[in-house]
Formats: structure tokens, C-alpha cells, sequence
């Protein structure tokens, strides 16, 4: 049974990586070049980019979570989800938002950071961490100095999210990644994940 388990484990993971490829392409060829951390020089930037975008240990709630994903969502957004998680530990923010239907990623973001107080709706100060699935100009009311601010559906909205008063921003193509902390210089960072 077990060795049945980890074939399973290891044919869902192996056709994961096969439908991100085969679905974007020319997405992920045109990015080719930006990869794990090639061409950057901030320390910030590159160690956030190594150390979170691209960390490849499994983390230790990964099994749990993913074993109550459906396969449909496990398929297409298992990446994403579990980059979520590796944010939120990270960052290890007190304040999270998120839109009201954004079931998974409550539950990937609360694994990451089990102290954070995770709601659907604005609170009276500011955020540290805030996913949108569309532009809000609200949010940037509740921006703080150090806080990141995630954008689902970028390559729907990636105008708006170059004219974000952001200092440090990560184009992922799907997920936008903009902190909002001054100490760091300007810079819009491609990368392919």
C-alpha cells in the first residue's frame, strides 16, 4: 500500500510539472532566462527569490494540506498554493487579507503563519500581508510601510499592478509580488515559476 501511495505521489507531482509546462509555453520560454535569481544583484531580492520563490524542500504541511485538495486543484494550483505558504512563513505576517472565496489559500496562508489573524474584509489599520484577485484601490489605503501586498491573475491586471506605489515587485506572470518596504531601491523583477 504504501509503495502504491508514493507512485501515486510521485505520478501526480510528475504530471503537475508536465500541465505547467505544457500550458504556458511560450509563457515559460519567454521568461526562460529569468530564473532562480539569474541577473539580480540586491541581496534582498535575490535571497527572497532563492530562498522562498524557488525553495524546493518540502515544507512540513504540504502532505496535510494537499491531501484535502481536490485533484482538479491540485493538478493546476498546487504551486501557487504551496508558494503562498513559503510567503507567509517567511514574512510571518500579523495581519493577513483575503478575498471572501479564497478558501485554499486561508488555509495555505494560516499554515505559513499559524499567529496571524487572517480576515475577508479591511480591518481599521494597516496590513501586513494582502492577496487580491483583482485591483482594489482600497488596499493601497491599508498598505503600510512594510507590507507586501499579492496579486492573483496578473497577467489580467498587470498595468495596474506596474503603477503601484510599490518599491521592491515580483512578476511571476500569474502572481504579483509588490513590498512596499522604502529601505530597499525601486526594481520590477521578472521571474519564471
Amino acid at each position: 500500500m504504501s509503495n502504491l501511495l508514493d507512485c501515486y505521489r510521485k505520478y501526480t507531482y510528475f504530471c503537475s510539472r508536465v500541465m505547467q509546462k505544457v500550458t504556458n509555453p511560450l509563457v515559460w520560454l519567454a521568461r526562460f532566462r529569468h530564473r532562480c535569481g539569474y541577473g539580480i544583484h540586491s541581496p534582498f531580492a535575490f535571497r527572497f527569490i532563492t530562498d522562498v520563490i524557488y525553495e524546493r524542500h518540502p515544507y512540513y504541511a504540504y502532505r496535510e494540506l494537499d491531501k484535502s485538495l481536490p485533484l482538479s486543484l491540485r493538478l493546476r494550483r498546487r504551486k501557487g498554493l504551496h508558494l503562498l505558504l513559503r510567503i507567509a512563513n517567511h514574512l510571518q505576517p500579523e495581519t493577513i487579507v483575503v478575498p471572501f472565496d479564497a478558501h485554499w489559500e486561508k488555509r495555505y496562508l494560516q499554515s505559513g503563519c499559524r499567529g496571524a489573524v487572517i480576515q475577508s474584509e479591511w480591518p481599521e489599520g494597516k496590513v501586513g500581508l494582502c492577496l487580491l484577485s483583482k485591483p482594489s484601490d482600497e488596499a493601497l489605503s491599508h498598505i503600510a510601510e512594510h507590507s507586501v501586498l499579492l496579486l492573483d491573475n496578473l497577467h489580467h491586471h498587470r498595468e495596474w499592478f506596474q503603477s503601484l506605489p510599490s518599491v521592491v515587485s515580483f512578476d511571476l506572470y500569474d502572481l504579483g509580488i509588490a513590498f512596499f518596504d522604502k529601505q530597499y531601491n525601486k526594481q520590477y523583477y521578472k521571474v519564471n515559476f
